[in-house]
């Protein structure tokens, strides 16, 4: 069986959780605090975590829900009674904001389309080698093709795969002006969801935009075309 973890101190979520989830093949680890959190996903090899922010609330947990964003790349699925945090938490790069009452098979149906897309990133280890891919500067923004990341005088900028990912298309497409249907597809997949709108776009295009422009106000690596969409727009090199 695959490990998920589950926070949350609420007794009736982690029985309905485990139950649902072990007919579908699934171990549920549930903490009811943070003192074994790393202990519990390194021995167990998570291959998600659902975080209950009824419980555990993202103004009391920011920090270490920061990050465990940076530590673990695997999808994180934000658990709520209402979507008065679901800007921020989908702006700081987690996966999903689901809201109750939860369908417990839809949970494991996106659990498992997010794992889709963290997958295309893993290199299996009997894979061929292949060649080099050369690292790509933008002013003082290196992109290092090799290791997934992005840094910024010589610091990691703690881009979320998609970000980077959709970082990498726009640059692909430097020529293009791609409208927000183009990069849902491009970026997102044949696996996104009528959730995962067109807004979800300006949303990670703003946070990309944040970590990487020295002005996010006034960009000019990723323009806005008013009434389309965005294109790249940044001098380049590749080394």
């Amino acid at each position: 069986m695959q490990h998920v973890t589950l926070v949350t101190s609420h007794l009736r979520l982690a029985i309905d959780f485990s139950q649902t989830f072990n007919e579908q093949e699934y171990f549920v680890d549930t903490l009811d605090s943070m003192k074994h959190f790393k202990t519990v996903m390194l021995q167990k090899k998570s291959v998600g975590i659902f975080w209950d922010l009824t419980t555990f609330p993202y103004a009391d947990y920011q920090a270490e829900l920061t990050k465990i964003r940076n530590t673990y790349q695997i999808p994180i699925l934000m658990l709520d009674n209402d979507k008065n945090n679901v800007l921020q938490v989908l702006q700081a790069g987690f996966d999903d904001y689901l809201i109750k009452p939860y369908s417990y098979l839809e949970l494991i149906a996106r659990l498992e389309q997010k794992q889709k897309l963290y997958q295309q990133l893993v290199v299996p280890e009997n894979a061929p080698k292949l060649p080099t891919q050369p690292k790509i500067i933008i002013d003082d923004v290196v992109i290092d093709q090799q290791k997934y990341k992005a840094f910024k005088n010589h610091k990691d900028l703690g881009l979320t795969p998609k970000e980077l990912k959709l970082l990498l298309y726009l640059i692909k497409h430097d020529s293009q002006v791609l409208s927000r249907q183009q990069l849902l597809e491009g970026v997102w997949g044949d696996y996104y969801d009528i959730s995962q709108t067109t807004r979800m776009v300006d949303i990670h295009i703003s946070h990309l935009r944040d970590k990487i422009e020295k002005d996010p106000k006034k960009p000019t690596i990723i323009k806005t075309v008013r009434g389309f969409g965005y294109q790249f727009i940044g001098d380049y090199i590749t080394k």
